[in-house]
């Protein structure tokens, strides 16, 4: 006779009323392994957000007992009892295959443990693959939009422009012997002075670090 599968049913119990509640969670969970003869161990989360994987404990420790074998499968009622990102839910997807562990979401027919489950399961993965293409494509999208030099800095982490004062000062040589702005960022890129986020120098970023040598020099006269 097979051993049965270790099984943790997770329950989450949120503040919003319209949500499932944990009784009819319970019910689901119980009925399910007394037919499929599980040893079924139930965990609650209470008042927990669905929003991402963070800040469960309870989610946490189950997720850290089935990697370390302690359980064989997880198991919920509902998809949105364990998350409402379909992302998060195929990352959980992944480390199962991983670790070696399945998972069981009764509502979508998801099922690792079976060959039709699995395949819901790659259905689940690949609809969440497709979410963050789309994501992706929308994020380049607007950041198209974005002034070159904006999107330059937002690349690396959007840090606020601070030059060296021999950059300004030179910058303000160059643009009093007549050159355009243009012209400044191409010669202070063939001199090798490095902007505030080591990217490329922008008319832009020129034109406001003189407006800002300007007050400041203007601000000191006055002092």
């Amino acid at each position: 006779m097979s051993t049965p599968r270790r099984v943790i049913g997770y329950i989450r119990v949120s503040t919003n009323k319209q949500d499932i509640g944990p009784e009819v969670q319970v019910r689901d969970l119980t009925q399910e392994a007394e037919a499929r003869g599980w040893e079924l161990e139930l965990r609650r989360e209470d008042a927990a957000s669905a929003k991402s994987l963070k800040g469960r404990p309870v989610l946490a420790q189950a997720l850290a007992d089935l990697k370390a074998g302690r359980a064989d499968v997880l198991a919920v009622s509902k998809l949105d009892r364990l998350s409402r990102s379909v992302a998060d839910f195929a990352r959980i997807l992944d480390d199962a295959e991983r670790q070696r562990w399945d998972v069981v979401c009764l509502d979508l027919g998801v099922d690792t443990t079976t060959l039709t489950g699995r395949a819901m399961a790659q259905v689940t993965a690949t609809f969440a693959e497709m979410e963050r293409r789309r994501i992706g494509e929308r994020t380049r999208a607007a950041m198209a939009q974005l002034p070159p030099e904006v999107r330059d800095r937002m690349r690396r982490g959007g840090r606020p422009v601070a030059v060296s004062p021999d950059a300004v000062s030179r910058a303000r040589e160059l643009r009093a012997s007549g050159l355009t702005l243009w012209a400044v960022c191409e010669q202070l890129t063939a001199e090798g002075i490095p902007t505030a986020t080591g990217g490329k120098w922008w008319p832009a970023t020129v034109s406001k670090m003189l407006d800002r040598a300007e007050r400041e020099a203007a601000k000191a006269v006055t002092v």
